[in-house]
């Protein structure tokens, strides 16, 4: 009996640390598609365009919704929000306040790669 709670013990052990390593962001994230969708929907956001800002900023969160199904990060969750934020403002017809959302996310996408810190200390 013994044998059996140390062997779960170390097969416990192992999957938790396999979700700590998991917890953290992903060291090469490629956002270059969404980075040309959402500078195009400032680009028209900056125009006053309501339509076409509204039609810019859907398919860049559309797009960004695809990639969190394929590389669902902490990043990728707070650049979706954005660009859910400023489709939402879009569809408004708040384009400044879209605008903005957009290039909140774009200050994300731009970030470069953060250390990655491993263990603990003091």
């Amino acid at each position: 009996m013994k044998l059996k709670h140390a062997f779960a013990a170390l097969l416990l052990s192992a999957f938790s640390i396999g979700g700590a390593q998991a917890a953290g962001s992903p060291m090469n994230e490629d956002f270059t598609q969404l980075v040309t969708l959402a500078q195009k929907a400032v680009a028209t956001g900056k125009t006053g365009s309501v339509e076409a800002f509204a039609a810019d900023a859907d398919a860049a969160f559309k797009a960004s919704k695809e990639k969190l199904t394929t590389a669902n990060s902490p990043a990728m969750q707070r650049i979706t929000g954005k660009l859910k934020i400023g489709m939402n403002e879009a569809k408004a017809g708040k384009v400044a306040e879209g605008t903005a959302a957009i290039e909140e996310a774009l200050a994300i996408m731009k970030e470069p790669p953060k250390t990655q810190k491993f263990g603990g200390g003091s």
